[in-house]
């Protein structure tokens, strides 16, 4: 009987192990971060829209690895030998291995409260070979470092800058200027869709953008492109919404599948940021029934009591 209680207490702790999630690693033919990194490069940010993220988010942030810190960004190493277990620094570009860096240009990733193995397997003063490593992070927006940071990791892959997913390749369409992707070179205008106050983001094919009636019924707690036509203007509630014009001072563009809907249960509304919404005044009244694209988060608990993004980290102006 004694016998048989030892082996069965063998067999028991063998299937545990093997069970165990393995949340940090190399790619390897065992681990499947591979599909795991492919899954989330289409919704990955850039450290520089993460930035623009409101605290509270889940996201997965993509850059270079590029310094240890402990308390400070300012207490950063930037080579080796790194100092500090706690932190590392995350950039839209490698570093050169100077101090010269641009601060607020650095995402902060907390790694003192991540998920088990995360801090072994990453931290720049035990795996000094990871400097400048490509990653893909996923965690908790949140303020960090007096910085906009990342906490509570969950997940870290090791990526290639060179193998972002991208759309297949479609010919040039000169009878369809009004599409974004196009590689043809529009017109120098205020409604130019490659206007820098509006930059795209991402890879998105065009099943990938939803009308506003599939964004509705889309899962929440997730980063989506929706396509529609901004028809009004409103602040703090969609009862006060302005379909004629814009709303001085609003703080969210609502958008319909079709220009001058007024039915609630067709309106989407788009939290903007200050910087968007004194581009998007630029245009006065003309805004109304302008077509737009956005890329942002619809959050579990809606915005302006129902489906909504917010906030947007997007909002590029299409040519009519």
């Amino acid at each position: 009987m004694q016998i048989f209680r030892l082996l069965f207490s063998f067999f028991l702790l063998l299937a545990l192990l093997s069970c165990e999630k393995q949340l940090a690693s190399e790619p390897s033919a065992d681990n499947p971060a591979d599909e795991l990194a492919d899954a989330v490069k289409s919704s990955a940010l850039t450290v520089a829209e993460a930035m623009e993220v409101e605290p509270g988010y889940w996201i997965t942030v993509k850059g270079y690895m590029v310094a240890a810190a402990e308390s400070s960004i300012k207490n950063a190493d930037f080579k080796a030998p790194f100092a500090g277990k706690t932190a590392i620094l995350l950039s839209d570009t490698p570093s050169d291995g100077t101090d010269e860096q641009v601060f607020d240009a650095l995402m902060p990733v907390s790694l003192s409260d991540a998920a088990k193995g995360i801090s072994a397997s990453f931290n720049l003063q035990e795996n000094a070979g990871r400097w400048n490593n490509f990653v893909y992070i996923h965690g908790i927006r949140k303020q960090y470092m007096s910085a906009p940071g990342l906490k509570e990791i969950t997940n870290i892959w090791i990526g290639n800058p060179d193998e972002q997913p991208t759309e297949p390749d479609t010919p040039d369409d000169p009878d369809n200027p009004d599409d974004p992707d196009n590689p043809v070179t529009p017109p120098e205008n205020p409604d130019n869709p490659d206007n820098p106050d509006n930059p795209d983001i991402g890879n998105e094919s065009d099943n990938d953008v939803l009308t506003v009636a599939q964004a509705i019924e889309a899962l929440s707690e997730q980063f989506i492109w929706v396509q529609g036509y901004i028809v009004g203007t409103t602040r703090q509630n969609l009862g006060r919404t302005k379909f004629d014009g814009i709303l001085e001072n609003f703080t969210a563009i609502v958008l319909a599948d079709e220009p001058g809907t007024t039915a609630r249960e067709l309106l989407f509304p788009v939290a903007v940021s200050k910087e968007s919404r004194q581009s998007l005044a630029d245009y006065g009244d003309a805004l109304i029934n302008k077509r737009v694209k956005v890329y942002g988060n619809k959050p579990m608990n809606g915005y302006m009591g129902q489906a909504g993004i917010n906030p947007a980290v997007s909002i590029v102006i299409l040519a009519d």
